[in-house]
């Protein structure tokens, strides 16, 4: 073989290292989704509780809906990527 061919044991691990870590890129992704929709769920439901809480309390309608729309809206794909920013730069 040329000099320019030639593999290093390290060269083939880096590249095995690659293959494997490209594999498990979509069950990772998989897991991340369903973890995130999870946590999407239960705010909501954490949402109407804080809601009715709210309303309970004496809040008025308008301003505890509000509310308990912020809240739930504070859990965002957008807002965590964007957060994960300094991270990904």
């Amino acid at each position: 073989m040329r000099d320019g061919m030639v593999r290093t044991q390290k060269q083939k691990e880096d590249g095995q290292a690659i293959i494997y870590i490209a594999a498990a890129v979509p069950g990772l992704l998989f897991g991340l989704g369903i973890a995130y929709l999870r946590m999407r769920r239960r705010a909501r439901a954490e949402g109407k509780r804080f809601y009715l809480a709210l309303v309970r309390d004496g809040v008025p309608v308008p301003e505890a809906r509000k509310l308990a729309d912020m809240y739930c809206s504070s859990i965002s794909l957008t807002g965590m990527i964007r957060g994960m920013r300094p991270f990904t730069s």
